[in-house]
């Protein structure tokens, strides 16, 4: 599971690089007209900054899911080094989005696209062959994000129950308990889709967002004080 997700992230981000790189350069021009026009409207960067921060607590939220499908590291170092590097990609590639998302962001029909990235592809260069590239990484990464979750929650909910019962069950052998959860996750993750993807992105993430700081983001950072960054025993 460990080395296909790793697979099947080097492969949406090579497509990504693919997608954005020919259009951020044809579009530079368009970047810079962009720029200039946002200098003169009123955009605050207070505002900003607070959306900024409940997408980061929302992430919060798939704390466990990382949690579920990582390898421990060797040394305690490791974890920074892994933090910096996760740090420098994430920040290079949400850059490209947000230069990407330039492109096209004068565009009077923009503010009606529930998929900007594909509005962005269609309008830019190579549209017959990035449009359904683009497709396929959309699809690749929902699918991808969807199996992570869903494992992951299987996997704590057996955890759980095999904690409260005395059975003892074969390694590596599939159960009864992991396949009704998994039926189960998957016929609410269905019935949530209903609602729409704009509708989740912009009422469920943010709930999502701000049910994490008491849940998640407070108990966390009350943790590393008292623990000085888990140094105190």
């Amino acid at each position: 599971m460990r080395k296909v997700a790793s697979v099947l992230s080097i492969c949406i981000i090579a497509g990504l690089l693919i997608v954005y790189v020919p259009n951020i350069i044809a579009g530079a021009g368009k970047i810079g007209d962009t720029v200039n026009t946002m200098k003169t409207a009123d955009l605050p960067f207070g505002k900003a900054l607070y959306a900024a921060f409940l997408y980061g607590t929302f992430q919060l939220a798939n704390v466990a899911v990382f949690v579920q499908h990582a390898k421990s590291f060797e040394k305690p170092q490791d974890a920074g080094k892994s933090m910096a590097v996760g740090a420098v990609l994430n920040a290079l590639l949400m850059i490209m989005v947000v230069l990407g998302i330039m492109t096209v962001y004068q565009n009077p029909e923009m503010i009606q696209q529930s998929v900007p990235t594909l509005f962005m592809v269609q309008q830019g260069v190579g549209s017959k062959f990035m449009t359904p590239l683009i497709s396929v990484l959309i699809i690749l990464g929902a699918v991808s994000t969807a199996v992570n979750m869903v494992a992951a929650m299987v996997k704590r909910i057996h955890a759980g129950l095999a904690e409260r019962s005395s059975r003892t069950e074969t390694a590596g052998k599939i159960s009864r308990t992991q396949i009704l959860a998994a039926l189960v996750c998957c016929i609410a993750d269905f019935l949530i889709a209903q609602f729409g993807l704009l509708t989740l992105i912009q009422k469920v993430y943010s709930i999502l967002a701000y049910l994490a700081i008491p849940v998640i983001l407070v108990p966390y950072v009350v943790h590393m004080a008292v623990m000085r960054f888990d140094t105190k025993k």
